[in-house]
């Protein structure tokens, strides 16, 4: 699935867990973080632009080296440098990991129907449990498109009950001016009904 889409989904499994702003933030980042393997593209481009051959690193990377459980372990763990609430923000951690592979499970196939993403659970120390579905849906497919409006939906509705947003995890001013924006709406909406 979309990275846009895993942050929110992250975010809003750690928004009803009672962890404060920053452990939320933590959990959102952790459950994105599997998509990490797939920088293995910026050095692909790079020798490719260079002349220098295609090292294929995106193709090896991607969903082997954090798509399983070396990630749901990994990094979690790495969220409990700036953690409060280190053991629920770990196990938090790894529910939004297996959330991100499930994701990526039922709704990550590439354009040719052939094109299946499989999820090799214990790379990369070994092709054991890998699993695949035949019914994976395309990236762009309409499930995934109206999981991600369903996602902004929620976002909406706690910036405007709990003045939570997802948008606090990249500026705080903006935030904020979001999460009034949102509840100024939402009182004319309750205001007109």
């Amino acid at each position: 699935m979309s990275p846009i889409t895993h942050l929110l989904a992250s975010w809003s499994m750690a928004e009803g867990t009672g962890l404060d702003r920053r452990d939320r933030a933590a959990v959102a980042w952790v459950g994105l973080a599997p998509d990490l393997d797939g920088l293995g593209v910026l050095p692909d481009l790079v020798a490719r632009l260079l002349g220098m051959g295609d090292p294929a690193l995106y193709g090896r990377l991607h969903h082997a080296l954090l798509h399983g459980l070396l990630g749901a372990l990994l990094l979690p763990a790495c969220a409990l440098a700036v953690a409060h609430r280190r053991v629920r923000t770990f196990l938090l951690g790894v529910a939004v990991v297996h959330l991100h592979l499930l994701c990526d499970l039922v709704g990550s196939r590439g354009p040719d129907r052939e094109d299946i993403w499989p999820i090799a659970y214990l790379a990369p120390f070994s092709d054991a449990w890998t699993f695949a579905w035949s019914g994976q849906w395309p990236l762009n497919a309409w499930p995934n498109v109206l999981l991600t409006l369903a996602l902004v939906a929620f976002v909406f509705v706690r910036a405007a009950t709990a003045g939570h947003s997802p948008v606090q995890l990249f500026c705080e001013k903006a935030h904020t001016a979001f999460v009034a924006t949102v509840q100024a709406r939402w009182r004319q909406m309750r205001r007109r009904t």
